[in-house]
């Protein structure tokens, strides 16, 4: 922006966080707006300004994409196809530009502009993921809607404080959150890698795409997979939309995959696949799922998109469970500069999991039981904050001993998890501590699966 405006543009600009407004006002030449229609009506398109980072695997994107406000009182009333997302969002011109740390706004570098339309792949999911936010605003929830419920579609909040972003819904008197609808940012890797390969192509507007807008049938010619093989270490489940039954989502599809070989054994399922895997290795319950899925490529294409993370959970023949879940270590020198809506634990929680449970039988021997998704239901999120800001506390004033515990039978506990007891992290204060992480309680997991 300096670039194309010079000393005129650095002199009337302050703040920061104006990027993508300066695009549209200056550059564009029209002024930002909450018009329901796109940003260009006459074309279909929509602009979006958004952040990309280096990191160790190259470019990826900074944080979700963001849409337009959820009217909890109008959306529902409305098909997929004449929702404000779907007439707003489905042609985007996507603006990445480089973000840089010590630079301001106009400084930044614009590294991909492109226009996307999603593929039907994708399409099915987004469409899948709009209706469940949908229906908990129809069963009077608006207020329990979490970005885990979903898979590529969030609905993040959005407003300068809880409290005061507070908005009324149709079929219940609680007040939920604000929310946007909002992509989510493992989804826009996708788009970015596929762009910095060169594959600018724009997925077409043809007789079936705009028949799958009208329904849920799948009678396609030559459906779409969208991505080919543009990734070599991913692979994903669902190569044609036709590979749905009618009304199936992505979940359900998944499980029933998985039913088919409920009651296996490790063994079993080793044997089953012709896999080379240890039994004592950490990866092989993905490895399992790998081969149930169908899947040789390293990586499961859906799961990086949706940043679904599978757990193994192992229960005695008693329907007990022993074992509490673990997280990553807790970063005693970050955590007390986040907040908690942008903090690690936050992220965690509202991810969406998928449970492999085992069983051990009569003979201990640990068979495959159910799989399940599952993300931490809001009124749960409510004790997570407050376990995580009496951490953060804890770690503000120097105190790394008197963390909640799992014999307090809350719902999350902190305990060590190092290699052992000279495994040190550095403190805010400058001292060594025993490195500890975030961990949800064994009895919290079991009542969950039940």
């Amino acid at each position: 922006m300096r670039d194309l405006y010079g000393k005129d543009l650095e002199n009337a600009y302050s703040g920061k966080g104006k990027l993508g407004q300066l695009v549209e006002f200056l550059y564009f030449g029209y002024k930002p707006n909450s018009n329901p229609e796109p940003d260009f009506p006459e074309a279909g398109v929509e602009l979006k300004t958004t952040p990309i980072k280096k990191n160790s695997k190259g470019l990826v994107s900074k944080e979700r994409l963001v849409f337009n406000i959820i009217d909890f009182e109008e959306e529902y009333k409305y098909s997929f196809k004449e929702s404000s997302f779907w007439k707003k969002n489905s042609l985007l011109l996507l603006l990445f530009y480089l973000y840089e740390k010590d630079k301001i706004d106009i400084d930044y570098l614009f590294k991909i502009a492109r226009l996307w339309r999603f593929p039907l792949t994708d399409l099915k999911i987004i469409k899948d993921d709009w209706n469940t936010i949908v229906n908990k605003i129809k069963s009077g929830k608006a207020h329990e809607i979490s970005e885990g419920d979903t898979l590529y579609l969030g609905a993040c909040t959005k407003g300068s404080t809880a409290l005061k972003s507070r908005r009324t819904q149709p079929f219940s008197n609680e007040k939920a959150q604000q929310r946007a609808f909002s992509l989510k940012s493992k989804y826009l890797n996708f788009i970015i890698e596929k762009s910095l390969k060169g594959d600018y192509a724009l997925t077409k507007l043809d007789d079936e795409y705009l028949q799958f807008l009208e329904d849920d049938i799948n009678t396609f010619n030559e459906p779409e997979s969208g991505y080919g093989n543009l990734f070599d270490t991913q692979e994903a489940i669902i190569k044609d939309v036709n590979d749905y039954k009618k009304g199936q989502t992505f979940e359900d599809l998944i499980i029933e995959k998985f039913s088919k070989y409920y009651g296996y054994s490790e063994q079993e399922l080793k044997d089953k696949f012709n896999l080379n895997v240890n039994l004592r290795a950490k990866n092989k319950s993905y490895v399992f799922a790998k081969a149930i899925l169908g899947i040789s490529k390293d990586k499961i294409e859906e799961f990086e998109k949706a940043e679904i993370e599978l757990k193994t959970i192992k229960l005695e023949a008693t329907d007990t469970l022993k074992e509490s879940m673990s997280f990553a270590q807790i970063k005693y020198k970050e955590i007390i500069n986040e907040e908690w809506e942008e903090s690690y634990l936050f992220n965690k929680l509202t991810k969406r999991f998928l449970f492999v449970i085992f069983q051990k039988d009569e003979n201990k021997v640990a068979r495959l039981k159910k799989v399940m998704f599952w993300t931490m239901p809001t009124n749960d999120l409510i004790i997570a904050e407050k376990f995580w800001r009496h951490t953060k506390k804890n770690i503000q004033k120097g105190d790394y001993k008197d963390f909640w515990k799992l014999k307090d039978h809350k719902i999350c506990h902190v305990r060590p998890k190092g290699f052992n007891s000279k495994d040190l992290m550095e403190t805010p204060q400058g001292t060594l501590e025993k490195k500890k992480s975030y961990w949800l309680n064994s009895r919290y997991i079991l009542n969950q699966i039940n």
